[in-house]
């Protein structure tokens, strides 16, 4: 059930006062207030600074209007990367923009998305539309890759549950070789009514890459859900190829699930 008071983990959004991190905010505003939850602003500077800027402010205004239940902005100290890391382990869900100047030719991510991405201690959405200056969908149906173990069902779970709360659609897609025939049918099926029981899902197997299949499928998507391997890596620790992918390259938010708790 969604926390309507707001006294929850909050979506902790790091913004600043570029047009990504701005439509980064508003897309987190919209989903806090989908979940009923708090949302946290949260500028990092490198010196200590106690002011909240006009620009700020003006979100904060903008993200209670949307109708959030509890909207904070706080100005901290230190890189986004390292603060955003250790707030993600008190956080329903860290957002961040995806158009970061250290982006390499091609990509549409910067280095703090992907690392985030892997190490982070709750879901991490990376905010984007399908092209620089262009804001994220807001229509569409929820995306979710998913492989018919185990491992993909914190994704599955984070899908429904996004899916539920905004009132969107929910795409299920197994990619598979041509040889898996009915038992990655069977294997979906089986998933579906251990994760997501009675909700409406529409069901997409392929046999492609997983990779592909999503790309293919995400720019008509209000965003994409896939899950990591690991609940809370190790620092070095890599996404794999098919998440790394998405993050860099997918025309939509993407929502990265901490994967299943592994044996310490």
């Amino acid at each position: 059930m969604p926390d309507v008071t707001g006294d929850g983990p909050p979506v902790v959004v790091g913004v600043d006062p570029s047009d990504s991190a701005r439509d980064a905010a508003f897309w987190a505003a919209d989903l806090a207030a989908a979940r009923g939850c708090g949302l946290l602003l949260l500028h990092l500077t490198p010196s200590r600074s106690a002011s909240v800027p006009g620009w700020l402010r003006e979100i904060a205004d903008a993200a209670e209007r949307a109708g959030a239940a509890r909207v904070t902005a706080e100005v901290a100290c230190g890189t986004p990367f390292d603060v955003l890391l250790t707030r993600s382990h008190r956080a329903a869900m860290v957002v961040v923009g995806s158009f970061g100047r250290d982006a390499p030719v091609g990509m549409l991510v910067g280095s703090t998305a992907p690392g985030l991405a892997a190490r982070a201690g709750c879901p991490v959405a990376v905010v984007r539309g399908t092209d620089e200056g262009m804001p994220p969908p807001r229509r569409g149906p929820v995306l979710v890759g998913v492989g018919g173990t185990p491992d993909s069902d914190p994704a599955l779970h984070l899908a429904g549950e996004l899916a539920a709360g905004l009132g969107a659609g929910l795409v299920v897609v197994h990619a598979r070789s041509d040889t898996a025939g009915g038992r990655a049918d069977l294997g979906l099926e089986e998933q579906l009514q251990r994760v997501v029981p009675g909700l409406p899902v529409e069901r997409r197997i392929v046999a492609d890459t997983a990779l592909r299949a999503l790309l293919d499928l995400a720019g008509t998507a209000r965003m994409v859900v896939v899950a990591r391997r690991g609940h809370v890596p190790a620092a070095g620790v890599r996404l794999g190829s098919t998440t790394r992918g998405l993050v860099e390259f997918a025309p939509c938010p993407v929502v990265v699930a901490p994967g299943p708790r592994t044996p310490a």
